[in-house]
């Protein structure tokens, strides 16, 4: 039982120690501008006189801002940098000298990355949601549904880009290249790509819970649902081989 405990609590400290890291002020000043965009276009659309379908707009703001934009952008930054930055900087030594499973340590830096994600980005699209159409007819719902898929999406991002950091030391750029021209370019080209695309898994969660029928996927929710947690459960998986296998360097 207390060596238990001590486990718990050594992975609740990587935790703690991994949201702190990942909270510079530079960083998440960033984020939060990031982030207060949606709701910045919502305001505008919102000043400007209601539109004649809100849910509608709705539906493509909280996809074509959030979910294909910033969203990923905030993943890739916190989910890049929970493990990368110590990889990066050599501090990452003394957390791979202790007799701590990588798994577990993959484990805490996801939950980190996964969590200020999820803070950062599902308030401020249920926000942006519900100042375009959350008084009329099923907008609520609708914000509702969107604000799901962003989570299922969060987790799936923040696995891969927690693995890809400690696959390489260029994740942030192969991140970058992922969101801005896989997710939101080629992943609507072809058909075949789309079952590669984060986006897709969580606009099929989105589809099935809206009660308004404005939100669109071409995925049905079990195929989707099963897609998103083989690629996460892979992600853990690699992350947890490469750190296993990350050669600690003495200091010269």
């Amino acid at each position: 039982m207390i060596a238990t405990l001590g486990r718990a609590g050594v992975v609740g400290a990587m935790l703690e120690v991994t949201v702190r890291a990942l909270l510079n002020r530079r960083r998440t000043l960033l984020m939060l501008l990031l982030v207060s965009a949606p709701i910045l276009v919502a305001l505008i659309i919102r000043v400007a006189g209601r539109p004649a379908d809100p849910e509608r707009l709705a539906a493509n703001i909280l996809d074509g801002m959030v979910l294909r934009s910033v969203l990923p952008l905030v993943a890739l930054v916190f989910g890049t940098a929970a493990m990368g930055s110590e990889l990066d900087d050599g501090t990452a030594t003394f957390l791979l000298t202790k007799p701590v499973a990588r798994w577990k340590i993959v484990a805490a830096k996801l939950l980190g990355a996964t969590a200020l994600t999820a803070v950062m980005v599902v308030p401020a699209a249920i926000l942006a949601g519900l100042i375009i159409s959350g008084d009329q007819g099923g907008g609520f719902g609708l914000t509702m549904a969107m604000a799901a898929a962003s989570v299922l999406a969060i987790v799936v991002y923040c696995a891969l880009f927690v693995a890809l950091s400690i696959v390489t030391g260029r994740a942030l750029v192969i991140g970058l290249v992922y969101v801005l021209i896989w997710e939101a370019v080629m992943a609507g080209l072809f058909e075949g790509t789309r079952m590669f695309s984060v986006r897709r898994y969580a606009l099929a969660l989105g589809d099935a819970l809206d009660p308004t029928g404005r939100i669109r996927a071409e995925f049905d929710l079990v195929p989707a649902l099963g897609l998103a947690v083989v690629v996460t459960a892979i992600a853990v998986v690699v992350a947890s081989s490469a750190l296993a296998r990350y050669q600690v360097r003495a200091p010269e």
